[in-house]
Parts: C-alpha cells; sequence; structure tokens
C-alpha cells in the first residue's frame, strides 16, 4: 500500500483529485490529509488529523514520511517554503541528495512519447556540480518510471560550442563529467529544436548522438525551465506533472491554477517512481 500524506489537503480542488485517484488506484493508494479546516470529506476518501496551524499539518505530514509511514508527500493549500523548511530539518533525515529539483513529466498531443524537464522551479542558476545532481536527480526518476537508457539532452541556444555563451560552457562541462556512465547518455550543448525534434535534426543534417529523441530536457537556468514549462503548457496544450526529487520521497507540488487533471497527473507521477520500490 502505497501511503500518500498531504497537509492542507482538505480543500474541494483536492477531495476532487483525490476522489478520482481513489477510483484510479483501487486499494494500492491510500491518502492522509492534516488540515487546520473541516473535514469535508464525507465518504471516506482518506484518513483526517485537524491541526492547530498550517505548520503543524505540515509537520504532521512530514513526520509520517520521516518514520517510512508515507511514501509520498502532496503539497495542499500551504505554502511551498513551509513543506520544504520542515522537510529539510535534520531531525527528519529526509534529505538524501545535495541537490533538490523540480522534475516535470511532460505529455505533449501528438507526442507519441513523454519528456521529463528540469529544473524548471527550484534552482535558479545552478553550478556546474549542481547541474550534474539536477541530472543525476532526474535520470533516477527515469530509471524509476521505466526507462532503461535515458538520453539526457543539456540545453543550449546552439549545438556548436561556444566559449563566451555561459550555457553552452556549462553543458559542456556536465557532459564531461557523465564520461564512462552504462546507464544514460548524455550529450550537449544542443538546441531544443534538435533535443525534440527528428525532423530539425534531420533538416540540419545533425549527426549527434541525440537525435530529436531526448528523454530529458536539462536546462541551464529556472528562467529557460519556467518559460519551457509555461510554453508546454500554455501553447502546446500539454499536460504536466512535478515533483520535487533528492529527498527520501517524492514531493507532489500543485497550486490553485493548476486543473484536476494536472493535479492528478502529478500525483500519478509520483506514484509511478515509488510503485516498484
Amino acid at each position: 500500500m502505497i501511503k500518500v500524506v498531504i497537509p492542507g489537503g482538505s480543500r474541494p480542488e483536492i477531495l476532487e483529485v483525490i476522489t478520482k485517484a481513489k477510483q484510479l488506484y483501487k486499494d494500492v493508494v491510500s491518502f492522509f490529509v492534516f488540515d487546520t479546516e473541516e473535514n469535508i470529506d464525507s465518504n471516506d476518501v482518506w484518513i483526517y488529523e485537524q491541526c492547530e496551524t498550517e505548520e503543524d499539518s505540515v509537520k504532521r505530514a512530514v513526520e509520517m514520511a520521516a518514520t517510512g509511514d508515507a511514501q509520498i508527500l502532496m503539497k495542499g493549500m500551504v505554502q511551498t517554503r513551509t513543506v520544504l523548511k520542515e522537510l529539510l530539518q535534520k531531525e527528519h533525515d529526509l534529505r538524501n541528495q545535495s541537490v533538490l529539483s523540480h522534475v516535470a513529466l511532460v505529455d505533449l498531443p501528438g507526442n507519441n512519447r513523454q519528456l521529463l524537464l528540469t529544473d524548471a522551479a527550484m534552482n535558479i542558476t545552478p553550478t556546474t556540480e549542481q547541474l550534474k545532481q539536477i541530472a543525476d536527480n532526474a535520470i533516477d526518476v527515469a530509471h524509476r518510471i521505466g526507462i532503461t537508457k535515458p538520453k539526457v539532452a543539456m540545453i543550449s541556444s546552439a549545438e556548436t560550442f561556444n566559449p563566451k555563451m555561459p550555457s553552452s560552457v556549462l553543458a559542456s562541462e556536465v557532459v564531461s563529467l557523465f564520461k564512462g556512465s552504462e546507464n544514460t547518455l548524455v550529450a550537449g550543448p544542443i538546441s531544443f529544436d534538435l533535443a525534440t525534434s527528428k525532423e530539425a535534426a534531420e533538416h540540419k543534417g545533425y549527426d549527434g548522438v541525440i537525435h530529436g529523441d531526448a528523454d530529458i530536457l536539462v536546462v541551464p537556468t529556472i528562467d529557460v525551465g519556467n518559460v519551457l514549462y509555461k510554453a508546454f503548457s500554455v501553447i502546446g496544450n500539454a499536460v504536466i506533472g512535478g515533483t520535487i526529487v533528492g529527498a527520501k520521497v517524492p514531493i507532489v507540488l500543485t497550486s490553485r491554477s493548476d486543473s484536476p487533471e494536472s493535479k492528478l497527473y502529478a500525483l500519478d507521477f509520483a506514484v509511478r517512481q515509488v510503485r516498484n520500490i
């Protein structure tokens, strides 16, 4: 049984998602909600505990994750910073990587495969070592969801190395750190079109190891990632779900603006990460 804890979860938009999730997963997943609000669940969709403050609700959820009683933490209507602050308390011992990062699963209409995008939400201007860890985090997620040897594209504006372009230098340095890796293929610098479109790669005569078939897009800065994330969603009509990784449990982030479909997609992404552990 996979247990999901949700601080700030006793809200109509969360109840809608969890009700659908219960129908989808049957007896595979159970839900524990902590909130300062009254319990709005009248159909035993979740197990509920009322708390005095938002901080208390977050602490109770994180404690369950820390003791191994929960495998996924899903943020309800609480502040992200409150969740991360509690999660990183040394007493919980939940951090298992040097860098926490955001990994989004992108499902584009008309595309016959899913993409992982990182990092669009956590790390602003990562160093070479930090970006290497961000890529490692995404590779670990890829393995967990069934991509055995993911192709990782270190995104820049062009595929030719330019020592005057920071993203090009960063991509090249990270690629050098992956030399000899057997469970992944990392290439860069590479432009977005060559990483994602075989037609573009063929049109440009590009013969790199990634030929429009990248599984993971690693961006150099949060600005690039955030723009891509929103472009996928708003213009590309993609369904996107993201989790924070690098801790012992994936953290599902939701916001009021997310559709129920996107919230459920994000939860399913997290379930896929832990289902075979």
